[in-house]
């Protein structure tokens, strides 16, 4: 693919124009190298591109630039591709503009010896934990890079750039309602059985995963409101499991006026099956 120069930032980033007469920004070692507006090069020594998708995204970069320096956004771009791998998923071009203002402000309040904490932490490790251990390994790497010492909580920050960037189509605010959610799910399922859960296992896992996407279908409207023909069969082989879910049910519903089908109540039923074993 041709890629046409609109504007060079330094060697390793610049603005183009792809085939498709999208707006990109790419990075990769030397990319901009000797290069000038209009000039053409190959997309080979790209090694990692977020397309621009309207006006907003080019101003929003733009602004970030007149702010922040370069190098944040590089280092962002870095943590953003070996994320992206080591997660196994592609994020939103959105993560960029985020979690590069994230990193700017973070290793301001570094420089300050000034801490930020979230309540969500535990939430986020126990939810997310393959985004939360995948940032604490970019809490070392940005440690030895930068030479600053940014605390551990900065892995929960990271991580949910991450999370909003895949899974809850990059609403931050969307990510937190999620979170607090499932945590209310957990602690109503942990009440009801009047235990703990292995939170290692598979099963919890997913349930978790099976909470997160009820949640989104949830909030978009996605939700199916059927009635099942089998939910009665559910409830007699599994009442306890069942009274459960009714439990959560009654408490979706309550607090953030949901109509949960009985489709979603037999799902959760038996998750919750799973789970308790």
């Amino acid at each position: 693919m041709n890629l046409k120069i609109l504007k060079v930032f330094n060697n390793n980033v610049a603005l183009v124009l792809n085939d498709s007469n999208h707006e990109e920004i790419i990075m990769g070692k030397g990319v901009g190298f000797g290069k000038r507006e209009n000039d053409m090069i190959q997309d080979s020594n790209v090694e990692k591109r977020f397309v621009l998708e309207d006006k907003t995204s080019l101003k929003a970069f733009q602004e970030l630039l007149g702010r922040i320096d370069i190098e944040d956004i590089e280092l962002a771009s870095d943590i953003i591709q070996q994320g992206e791998q080591e997660l196994d998923y592609t994020c939103s071009n959105s993560i960029l503009l985020t979690l590069s203002d994230h990193i700017s402000f973070m290793l301001k309040r570094a420089k300050e010896k000034t801490l930020f904490t979230t309540p969500l932490e535990w939430d986020i490790k126990m939810i997310y934990p393959k985004e939360f251990r995948y940032a604490q390994k970019a809490v070392e790497s940005i440690r030895k890079q930068t030479g600053y010492d940014i605390p551990d909580q900065e892995a929960a920050f990271i991580a949910l750039h991450f999370i909003n960037a895949h899974y809850v189509g990059n609403d931050m605010q969307e990510t937190l309602l999620s979170s607090k959610i499932i945590q209310h799910v957990i602690d109503i399922a942990k009440y009801h059985y009047g235990r703990e859960f292995d939170e290692t296992s598979f099963n919890f896992s997913r349930f978790i995963t099976h909470i997160r996407y009820f949640i989104m279908r949830q909030i978009h409207n996605e939700a199916s409101e059927n009635d099942s023909s089998i939910i009665n069969v559910i409830a007699l082989k599994y009442p306890n499991d069942y009274k459960c879910a009714k439990k959560i049910k009654e408490f979706l519903e309550k607090t953030y006026q949901w109509n949960i089908g009985d489709d979603e109540l037999l799902y959760l039923s038996l998750h919750l099956n799973r789970l308790s074993q």
